[in-house]
């Protein structure tokens, strides 16, 4: 727990009465107790430490302990650690420590420095406390604590929302009579911002004697602590008004309230009369029968011409069943449609064969207050131009139906290049409506630099008469950038001359992807490089190793044996000569053992004659090793490759036979390797068992942990690896593109 050389462990000779003292009581604690020497190094745990990590107290002894730290811990209670033991004073620290069982939990630890009568430092004694529970507790209280602050803040925002897009003046104020909040509208009636109210009373703004009146309504409301509602005649009209008690956040009685301007309310009502007259004078002059049916299929209103197709007058009809004016079977089609309607609670259009002719219907649901929606109808005679709307409304449905569920915005524009069609995805995308933009032209829409790239494009569309496609951006609610593919092309409007359609597909998700596709494959393939090159450092290291130390060694044992064995004579050389002969046996065996090793480490053929010639090295090695028969066929590759290339093709061919030998069961591997179209193919096949089920040759495909080492080897280099399964054994295939000579 220190950044300090630590010293050698003392004998347990050593240890002062003292220190005996405090393991014996440390064993009679119900904690995880240690002693330390001033050096920082372990002396002691107890049996509960022993317990708790399944490992012995010898094994935790000295620096061994960080085997028990979590290892995103171990550097802070090192530095912990080392602060404490330089400045010799009270160490505490909060780690997780591994449970026998492989699970961390969260432990307080503390290190107190013990010093003899003169005052040295002589030993640590530190305890262990689990605080797993805790943490947890503390982790949710403060999940906990921001999801409540998160609801309370989404909360208010919702309320202010709710309250600046009231159509009403709003108000709350305390006992004192002062604004503590109004809304937009209130502040805007006054002429004033928001914050200049706050704090003021009407009387700032109200005369003295209505000011009064308003104060005292006031009070009334905080006495009675109920709603008050009344109609106020003010200067400005007439005003309905609603006054009720608040309860603030200190617990403060507060008065709010709300009033709405019903000044035009009597005029409105005059203008409803009005307009129920037109509705009446236009629906009996209008050239088609229409209809209003309540839910028991009777009529609650008929216009003049509907009437006059049965005979009657409207008064005759009104609650009265259509059954008891239509044949049978025609009366069924229409509850039931009626029915339909009601039911989906939207518009129902159709063309209705009927004996007197072809007739075009809409309905459509109008909801009523106390009882369930009537049904209102409107039936035009269309039998002489049938043909021609069938065919047109089929053409209309469709196009509609399809740019409306369309995965894509779409648009049209006229000669003069203004709208005259959006579809319903535009609309929500663009965050306009339809009558915002039909009629008019870009620069009359949008900001003038995106207006003058939309014009260009579509002045393009017209001049070329072909289609032209664009990528295109725009911004989303936030600001977050949306991508866009843009097609346009030419269309006729209605004076015959070129307009512009055009269709927009997001493409946000899909160019976004291939962004982090891409950049994920760059950081895997500089990992990788990474990871070979310190890899290929390392066993570089190790054989250098080898050859410097072991082999050296060898080498003079050796000759060491050989001259002892030189030296001997006598009756001594019949027992001696027999066991140096087998001696020498040994040390060559193990020499060329360790050549062996140093060669799979470093092939030096690689490194001084390129790939070809270690591939056959390794080969015939691999061959005499193993006892497999392997061919190796080599096709138009004489130069030499980039160093970094060789050592891969080398280390996939090195793995691949190694998998052979030990998974395949096969006796024989050909190897191929081909150039191809300015690349480099490498292929190893074995003609082992390869793979009796799909589970297996699925596995293969994704790669145990020798395959994906191979693949990224290759992928690197902006290669690819695949596994094939012939009708024996299994091919790999490496191929390494755009492969070039030193």
């Amino acid at each position: 727990m220190a950044a300090v050389r630590p010293t050698p462990p003392q004998t347990d000779a050593a240890l002062d009465d003292a220190g005996q003292l405090y393991r014996e009581i440390a064993e009679s604690i119900p904690l995880m107790v240690w002693t330390a020497r001033p050096d920082g190094s372990v002396n002691f745990v107890n049996q509960r430490v022993v317990d708790y990590t399944g490992v012995e107290a010898s094994q935790l002894a000295g620096w061994n302990w960080q085997a028990v730290i979590h290892p995103e811990d171990w550097e802070r209670c090192v530095a912990i650690w080392t602060r404490s033991l330089q400045a010799g004073e009270r160490s505490e620290n909060e780690m997780r420590l591994l449970r026998a069982d492989g699970k961390y939990r969260w432990h307080h630890g503390t290190g107190i420095p013990m010093r003899d009568a003169e005052g040295r430092l002589v030993r640590w004694f530190g305890i262990c406390t689990d605080i797993e529970d805790q943490v947890r507790s503390t982790q949710a209280l403060e999940a906990l604590v921001e999801e409540r602050t998160l609801a309370l803040r989404e909360s208010e925002q919702r309320f202010q929302q709710f309250m600046d897009h009231l159509p009403a003046l709003a108000w709350i104020r305390d006992a004192n009579f002062r604004y503590v909040y109004v809304n937009q509208a209130f502040a805007r009636f006054r002429g004033m911002a928001v914050a200049d109210m706050i704090g003021q009373t009407p009387f700032q703004f109200e005369q003295s004697k209505d000011a009064e009146v308003i104060r005292e309504s006031d009070r009334q409301v905080l006495a009675k602590g109920e709603p008050v509602q009344y109609f106020d005649a003010l200067p400005r009209g007439q005003w309905l008004k609603v006054k009720f008690p608040l309860r603030g956040p200190e617990g403060e009685m507060l008065v709010a309230g709300i009033a709405l301007d019903i000044t035009d309310r009597a005029k409105l009502e005059d203008a409803l009369r009005e307009s129920e007259q037109r509705f009446q004078q236009f629906m009996d002059h209008l050239p088609a029968q229409a209809w209003i049916r309540d839910a028991q299929f009777r009529f609650t209103y008929v216009n003049r011409i509907c009437a006059l197709s049965f005979g009657v007058e409207p008064e005759a009809m009104i609650g009265r069943k259509a059954s008891q004016f239509l044949p049978a079977a025609l009366s069924a089609r229409f509850r039931e449609t009626d029915r339909t309607v009601r039911e989906e609670g939207k518009p129902m259009q159709f063309v209705d064969g009927m004996p007197t002719g072809r007739w075009l219907k809409v309905k459509f649901p109008l909801p009523a207050a106390d009882r369930e929606s009537d049904v209102a109808g409107i039936a035009l005679d269309v039998s002489e131009r049938s043909r021609l709307e069938d065919a047109l409304l089929a053409v209309e449905q469709r196009f509609r139906f399809f740019m409306e569920n369309a995965p894509a915005v779409a648009w049209i524009k006229d000669s003069a290049l203004r709208y005259t069609y959006v579809s319903g995805p535009y609309e929500t995308q663009v965050g306009k409506t339809r009558s915002e933009l039909l009629g008019h032209d870009d620069f009359e829409v949008w900001p003038e630099e995106l207006a003058r790239v939309y014009r260009e494009n579509d002045e393009k569309v017209i001049r070329s008469g072909k289609l032209v496609q664009t990528f295109e951006t725009s911004a989303r609610p936030g600001g977050v950038e949306q991508k866009w593919l843009v097609i346009k092309f030419p269309l006729a409007d209605a004076t015959g001359r070129n307009g512009v359609a055009g269709m927009g597909v997001d493409i946000t998700e899909r160019v976004d992807a291939e962004e982090k596709v891409r950049h994920y494959a760059e950081e895997i393939r500089e990992l990788m490089n990474r990871l070979v090159t310190t890899q290929e450092m390392e066993r570089r290291r190790l054989a250098d190793n080898l050859h410097d130390l072991i082999g050296q060694n060898l080498t003079a044992l050796g000759i060491e044996l050989g001259a002892l064995k030189a030296g001997i004579s006598g009756e001594s050389q019949k027992t001696a000569m027999p066991r140096l002969d087998v001696m020498a046996g040994l040390v060559n065996d193990t020499i060329q053992s360790i050549r062996g090793v140093m060669t799979e480490l470093r092939p030096p053929a690689l490194e001084e004659f390129g790939l070809v010639p270690a591939l056959r090295s390794h080969v015939a090695a691999f061959g005499e090793r193993t006892g497999m028969k392997v061919r190796l066929n080599v096709s138009g590759q004489g130069a030499r490759l980039p160093r970094d290339i060789e050592l891969t093709l080398f280390r996939i061919m090195q793995e691949a036979l190694t998998n052979a030998a030990k998974h395949s069961g096969g006796t024989s591997v050909e190897i191929a390797v081909t150039e191809f179209a300015g690349g480099l193919r490498l292929s190893v096949h074995d003609d082992g068992t390869g793979f009796d089920h799909r589970k297996g040759a699925r596995g293969a495909r994704r790669g145990g942990w020798g395959l994906p080492a191979m693949r990224e080897r290759a992928e690197a280099h902006g290669g690819t690896l695949r596994i094939e399964f012939p009708a024996r054994g299994t091919r790999l295939i490496v191929e390494i593109p755009g492969t070039h000579a030193d």
